[in-house]
């Protein structure tokens, strides 16, 4: 069993963390970042208090957790992964607790908060909310490796199932600009709607945590900046898609303005949520202005974050640093009140440059 623990975590653990160094640092950064601890305090006494705050916990628990499994079953399904299928050859219940370590280990954002919530519940004397807490996570945890089971058991299986959303596409003639979006939706719909969920609640959050205190542009500056954060995930994906299924892009004869503008219209497509909740949640005292500026701030970010994927010979671990302190560099600009409309010329101006230059180059290896 422990040679099991350890492949799993080489190839699955590892991967995930790695490949979601970015999500993590944006939702620890909002968590602990904005809220201080006796913030924490009131929110985790509220939910153990009212059963609907408890509910909206066990969503994004649910959420987290559908996304990791989801991550989980794309690594088994990738070919370099295969030889994990030779985990039939160990006993079920060996496996099978080998599996529940694996989620256990993935959900260990939520699963560590819920022990927080835990220890004040027993505090509060919260008996049946602990059980409630404790229960759902067994759940989580059972039914991830379960799930993992029953793919392990079926290697090479093919679904056929109906695809109501490409049909709907394919009744329109697709613009060049919503190809990747098109995708998302068809392809990718889980990633789309926990990434959009994510930042929107991270704006709405924001919002509403705005009047509450002495705070000024520079929250909703910083709000801006996770949610540039959490479309990493976009960028590596609009790159991978080009370089498996938009190739012959490259040949046709296309400007480099219009290039740019088909890149700027899909990611404004994309961050169409956002600007809705931001507009409709607008603190008093913000002007609309600064949303203009802030969501051209937003786009830059995500618009230069696109374009330094065309970079060739960066591994893995070293752009996910430099992207890193990029994003740290970003928060103490605007903790200096550097106008986020001069952030997003230089970073649109940036973007525009690094295209020119590496995009007929870059080389894509998966």
């Amino acid at each position: 069993m422990k040679s099991l623990i350890r492949i799993l975590n080489l190839t699955i653990i590892k991967e995930y963390y790695r490949q979601n160094a970015v999500f993590i640092f944006a939702v620890m950064m909002f968590a602990f970042g904005f809220l201080r601890a006796v913030e924490h305090i009131t929110i985790i006494k509220h939910a153990l208090k009212y059963p609907s705050i408890l509910g909206f916990f066990f969503l994004a628990w649910a959420l987290h957790g559908l996304k990791v499994t989801l991550f989980t079953l794309r690594l088994l399904e990738s070919k370099q992964n295969e030889f994990l299928y030779h985990a039939r050859l160990f006993p079920p219940l060996k496996r099978f607790c080998a599996f529940c370590l694996l989620q256990l280990s993935l959900i260990q954002l939520t699963f560590l908060y819920s022990l927080a919530m835990i220890k004040f519940g027993i505090e509060e004397g919260k008996l049946l909310e602990i059980g409630y807490i404790i229960g759902f996570n067994v759940v989580l945890i059972v039914v991830g490796a379960l799930i993992y089971e029953y793919r392990i058991q079926r290697p090479n299986a093919e679904q056929v199932r109906s695809k109501p959303i490409q049909k709907l596409f394919a009744q329109f003639r697709t613009p060049p600009y919503l190809f990747f979006v098109r995708y998302l939706f068809s392809k990718q719909p889980v990633l789309l709607l926990l990434t959009k969920l994510f930042c929107c609640l991270i704006l709405l959050g924001i919002c509403n945590l705005y009047p509450t205190d002495d705070y000024d542009e520079r929250l909703l500056a910083l709000g801006g900046l996770f949610v540039a954060a959490g479309h990493t995930v976009f960028c590596q994906q609009y790159f991978i898609f080009e370089n498996k299924f938009m190739l012959i892009t490259k040949n046709l004869p296309l400007s480099d303005s219009q290039r740019l503008v088909h890149y700027l219209l899909a990611y404004f497509l994309l961050l169409l949520p956002e600007i809705i909740v931001l507009a409709r949640n607008l603190p008093d005292t913000v002007s609309y202005l600064f949303i203009v500026f802030l969501m051209l701030f937003v786009l830059s970010m995500i618009f230069l974050n696109h374009h330094v994927q065309y970079i060739n010979n960066i591994s893995h671990d070293a752009f996910m640093q430099r992207l890193f302190f990029t994003g740290i560099l970003f928060l103490v600009l605007i903790m200096f009140k550097i106008p986020v409309i001069l952030m997003a010329l230089i970073n649109f101006s940036i973007a525009a440059f690094v295209f020119k230059k590496h995009y007929f180059l870059s080389d894509f290896n998966p």
